[in-house]
């Protein structure tokens, strides 16, 4: 019995220093601030910027010209795959380029594989059942070039005005005919020749393909000019009296105002080889040749029947001058010499008569 009751002593003894290290330990670690550790994530991978590139959509051959831009595309690659010297982003900058080497589908379109297309892969293509056209050049001045207002891709229409030379002759001598007693002519003399014009629209809607202008004159310089000091933008220089100092005066025309081209320059002119028969036939019978300047949307062709002097007369009611009656001189006024007339000396000169100057009335 009492061996009981100390085996009970001693597991209280136990419990409740137990109960009382848990209290401790409890008690001493609400006093320490907690920290949560929160597991580290993984660096975001940097992203690549994108940029546009022109590729080819089919494939294309050499001597291709690109101006078609369903012949390209545009895709974006990363900016590591971007050939920023050799490579276009914008699609406007390959349009009109002749390719040299051939592109597969889905390839660059790359700056040394493309050259400025030239004059014959500029020309226009011929509509079904036209013929092709030719680039053919013409020189042009101030007033047969529409005063230089012609511009690139603009339609003109070719005027030719040619001379005719036709001989004069008339019968000198009239018959009439013993059996029908008609008259004829026995015999004719030559009298000379006279020039006729005539002036004909032969060509219309020729499409100008290029201009060509000579280069500017350099101004010349006066010697030592180079060492004069520059001009200033500032006031104008005067004098010690306040006056200002004549300044040079520029002879260069105002760029506000219109002014006449001087000199001559080329159109080069998209023609078929029938119009080109035409102007060339035209340039060698040394005809007149203008340019007349079509409006942006007119592309009718003007059925024209050409304009002569006996045309203008019969249809226009030109008037003609009667014949004039010809200046005679007889034999005395072409063979014989009138006398000169000599100024006589002042002591033989009449005294003229001063006549009184009439006396105003009041």
């Amino acid at each position: 019995m009492r061996r009981g009751a100390l085996l009970f002593l001693l597991i209280g003894l136990i419990v409740i220093i137990g109960g009382l290290a848990s209290f401790l330990l409890l008690r001493g670690g609400a006093g320490q601030t907690t920290t949560s550790t929160t597991p580290e994530l993984p660096p975001t991978p940097t992203i690549v910027p994108l940029v546009r590139v022109v590729q080819a959509r089919v494939d294309l051959d050499a001597n291709t010209l690109l101006n078609d831009p369903a012949l390209l595309d545009v895709v974006e690659v990363p900016i590591t795959e971007f050939d920023e010297k050799n490579e276009f982003s914008n699609i406007n900058d390959v349009l009109g380029k002749l390719l040299i080497n051939p592109v597969v589908a889905g390839q660059s379109i790359r700056r040394d594989n493309v050259r400025d297309a030239g004059l014959a892969q500029r020309m226009p293509t011929a509509e079904p059942g036209q013929a092709q056209v030719k680039a053919y050049p013409i020189s042009v001045d101030s007033l047969s070039g529409v005063a230089d207002q012609v511009a690139v891709n603009d339609f003109v229409d070719v005027i030719a005005t040619f001379s005719v030379d036709r001989l004069i002759v008339r019968p000198t001598a009239v018959q009439s005919s013993p059996l029908t007693n008609d008259q004829f002519a026995s015999g004719y003399e030559y009298v000379g020749e006279q020039t006729f014009f005539t002036t004909k629209t032969i060509i219309q809607r020729a499409q100008v393909l290029q201009i060509l202008r000579p280069p500017p004159e350099a101004v010349p310089t006066e010697e030592g000019a180079a060492n004069q000091p520059p001009t200033s933008s500032g006031p104008p220089p005067v004098d010690a009296s306040g006056q200002p100092i004549n300044q040079p005066v520029s002879s260069a025309p105002s760029t506000s105002t219109n002014y006449l081209t001087e000199g001559s320059w080329v159109l080069v002119l998209a023609l078929t080889d029938q119009e080109i028969e035409l102007l060339e036939f035209a340039l060698q019978s040394s005809a007149r040749i203008v340019l007349a300047l079509r409006s942006a949307d007119d592309s009718d062709i003007e059925e024209t029947i050409g304009v002569t002097i006996d045309y203008m007369v019969r249809e226009f009611g030109l008037p003609l001058p009667g014949p004039l009656q010809p200046r005679v001189y007889s034999t005395d006024e072409v063979f014989v010499p009138a006398p000169t007339p000599t100024v006589p000396p002042s002591s033989l000169r009449p005294t003229p008569i001063l006549q009184p100057t009439p006396t105003p009335q009041p």
